[in-house]
């Protein structure tokens, strides 16, 4: 029976899960398209833009508190053309936008919520907004009153501001050129290596603190840097000094990650990212593109290290996918939400009772120690409940050869025996209420995971996966092939929509080589050719070099940008570089590195993939050499430029084993303390390959909008005490990590390394 709803707007038309959750909102929504930006023009109303995706927690809070109220609704249709996007269909207008809104507020995430004229042109922007003024931050319906005031009888105010932030989102949109001479070769990735690794975690493995990202680029790029081998001029790419720190943070990442909470232990996947820097308790959202790339890498890495359990893992990984999130044609969903109910995770988490309501006392008694679920309740709602841990995440605190000794049986047996238990469980699990799936297909995750299950497929001599990638590669260059012989970007239902973007054109073709290189047929060689061609038509720059993001005929963007700083995806510039090596276009990939060059010289910690790319070419090309330009053109900081002159630091030695590490925080800045709010990232130092313990001070307690109760904060003058085991004669590595706010805003979080000499 269907079910009768008192408001239905446009967004019931649309194919995207997303969308579709706000069809039934009293909000007047429009789609991004030609009708909803004509209307714009027509009415001389100022847009405004909300940007969110299916699975994002904080984009439904806004949609109750906001979007879901008819006073609310009401002012929004009167005074506003409101236009509502899925990122994940158009990732071009997410990009400009979020770009807009981190010049004007030195933060950004999701919903993203930005009022832009009927040209396009933002004019002021945030992320989410409550329903009243709350915590010194205005009120969604405060703001919208301003801004239609601002419109009405300041209109030039509006409009200066406007032009002045498009010639600023004009000069973010195309990639710095170099001052000075640069040359790309063994030495300047070696360095670029040790940057990317500084954040480096000895305790807990990964890299950087909470909330801890798994990072598949970096661990991808370490995986390649491991293999490589030497240049023409006979540089070593992988000195020995080097390869064993790597491989010991590498492998303590991967053993950390496949015990965590992060990992799904029953279903197979990994969950977005962990909420803690132990990875113990996930948001529990699932997305394609992560279990793609961790597919690749714990295949990769099983063969390079013989290591069965990573080999395990990404069967866990794999097997998921095709039994969840494979559509009937072969292709892959895009993610699964992290609520159910309006509670995090609730799909996932037991009690112990619940394991030996089902299971034998002998079996329980096994998965109960095994999992962790003997050492008591782990994870606390941090919405609902008492706030006291009354369910548990499943994790590995122990290995399976630790648990084993414990319960004095052989490690192989173990293993054997947990399998229909796990099974069992997970049959119970199924029968519970499920996350929402977005059905979604995007091209670009597709051949993620398309690439991935054909890599696995070969390395560990599972036929059933390159069959699969194969399945999937069909139905996207078939069914999101377009009229004009380029590629749409997503499908939902048959119905495909969108011209596709660079990472859609960029890993599709790197998916077709790599089953062209597994042996899934020459045709394969033949579409990542044909798509090549398109790709260079419709994307590059052929003057500057490098590749847009948005296709040449795009008509609905205000600017075309370029980038090569990867997102939790690779950068598209990135991949399409690596794709034409493969192919043998040497040049054309070296004037991508050209390119971004400088960008990499100063951001490569966030370019991973560009530093692959590197690695890739310098196999196969001499070193680069880059001229500098002839004139140097000015460039705003970035956001992370910004956040490093927040705090300056010195380190006193007071004797051989005791460091000080002095921080002086700007005025009007703090930055987080340890231990802070769960979800805020905490000031932490580590220290590379030597054993030390770290005392913090107190935090002074702040409040702060999102937080339901105060965050413990440092500001001013701040002394870390470091002491080390052993006596210290060098000057060590010492990583200091900080995001740096103000009472209103976040810089991105960053991480500075540095040495203290012994005088």
């Amino acid at each position: 029976m269907a079910v009768a709803h008192p408001y239905t707007n446009r967004l019931v038309h649309e194919t995207s899960p997303y969308l579709l959750q706000h069809a039934h909102n009293p909000v007047d929504w429009h789609g991004w398209n030609a009708d909803a930006l004509a209307s714009a023009r027509r009415l001389d109303r100022p847009i405004f833009l909300s940007v969110g995706y299916s699975t994002c927690y904080w984009c439904h809070v806004m949609e109750r508190q906001c979007f879901e109220v008819e006073s609310i609704a009401r002012v929004m249709n009167e005074k506003f053309i409101n236009i509502k996007v899925d990122r994940e269909e158009r990732p071009d207008v997410d990009q400009l936008y979020m770009t807009a809104v981190q010049i004007l507020t030195r933060q950004g995430g999701w919903p993203m919520s930005v009022f832009l004229t009927p040209d396009l042109k933002p004019f002021y922007g945030g992320t989410y907004f409550p329903p009243a003024d709350a915590h010194g931050r205005i009120g969604f319906p405060r703001l919208l009153e301003a801004l239609d005031d601002a419109w009405k009888n300041r209109r030039g105010e509006v409009e200066a501001s406007a032009s002045q932030l498009e010639e600023m989102l004009h000069r973010h949109a195309t990639p710095p050129r170099s001052a000075r001479p640069l040359r790309i070769d063994a030495g300047f990735i070696n360095n670029l290596i040790e940057r990317s690794v500084a954040d480096y975690d000895p305790q807990f493995g990964g890299f950087g603190g909470a909330p801890k990202f798994p990072r598949q680029t970096l661990l991808e790029l370490l995986l390649a840097f491991l293999a490589s081998a030497k240049t023409d001029s006979d540089e070593t790419i992988h000195p020995d000094s080097q390869q064993g720190p790597i491989e010991k943070m590498l492998r303590h990442t991967l053993d950390a990650l496949a015990a965590g909470g992060i990992r799904d232990h029953l279903g197979g996947g990994f969950h977005r990212y962990s909420t803690d820097a132990q990875w113990l308790v996930p948001h529990f959202e699932i997305m394609l593109y992560d279990n793609a790339m961790l597919g690749w890498i714990f295949a990769e890495a099983s063969q390079r290290f013989s290591q069965p359990s990573y080999e395990a893992v990404a069967r866990g990984i794999f097997d998921f996918i095709l039994r969840d999130m494979t559509s009937a044609g072969g292709a892959f969903f895009t993610a699964f939400d992290a609520e159910v109910d309006a509670q995090e995770g609730l799909t996932y988490l037991w009690t112990r009772e619940q394991v030996e309501a089902l299971l034998s006392p002998d079996d329980s008694r096994l998965f109960c120690r095994v999992y962790g679920l003997d050492s008591g309740s782990n994870f606390a709602d941090p919405h609902h409940g008492t706030g006291r841990p009354d369910k548990n995440v499943l994790c590995l605190p122990a290995s399976i050869e630790s648990a084993a000794t414990q319960l004095k049986i052989d490690p192989e047996e173990l293993v054997r025996r947990l399998v229909p238990i796990r099974q069992t469980l997970l049959t119970v699990r199924n029968k519970r209420k499920q996350p929402m799936l977005d059905t979604k297909i995007l091209t670009s995750w597709n051949a993620l995971m398309i690439r991935a299950l054909a890599h696995a497929g070969d390395k560990l001599n599972e036929p059933r996966y390159v069959a699969a990638a194969v399945s999937a590669a069909e139905f996207v260059l078939a069914s999101h092939a377009s009229p004009d012989g380029g590629l749409f970007r997503t499908s939902r239902d048959g119905q495909a929509k969108y011209d596709a973007f660079l990472d859609d054109y960029a890993f599709l073709i790197d998916a077709c080589l790599t089953l062209h290189r597994v042996g899934a047929g020459e045709a394969f060689a033949d579409h990542a050719a044909r798509l090549t061609r398109v790709m260079q038509t419709r994307f590059e720059d052929p003057v500057a070099g490098g590749f847009f993001f948005t296709s040449a005929g795009a008509s609905d963007i205000l600017v075309r940008q370029k980038s090569a700083t990867d997102s939790p995806l690779p950068s598209g510039n990135a991949i399409a570089a690596r794709a034409l090596i493969q192919q043998g276009e040497i040049e054309r990939a070296g004037r991508i590195l050209d390119t971004f060059s400088v960008q990499l010289d100063q951001n490569g910690e966030g370019m991973g993939s560009l530093v692959t790319a590197c690695l890739d070419y310098l196999r196969v090309a001499p070193p680069r050499s880059i001229a500098p330009a002839a004139t140097k053109e000015p460039a705003l900081p970035s956001p992370h430029a910004q956040a490093a002159d927040v705090v300056e630091i010195a380190g006193v030695w007071a004797d051989d084993r005791s460091l000080r590490v002095e921080l002086a925080i700007a005025n009007g800045h703090h930055i987080q303390a340890n231990p802070t709010a769960r979800g805020l990232i905490a000031t932490s130092v580590t220290v590379r390959d030597l054993e030390a313990s770290v005392s913090y001070p107190v935090g002074i307690p702040q409040t702060f909008p999102f937080a339901d109760s105060p965050a413990n904060v440092y500001s001013g003058h701040v002394t870390i005490l470091v002491t080390f085991a052993k006596p210290v004669t060098d000057a060590p590595v010492v990583a200091l990590t900080y995001q740096a706010c103000t009472d209103q805003a976040c810089l991105p979080p960053i991480t500075k390394h540095l040495q203290f000499k012994r005088s």
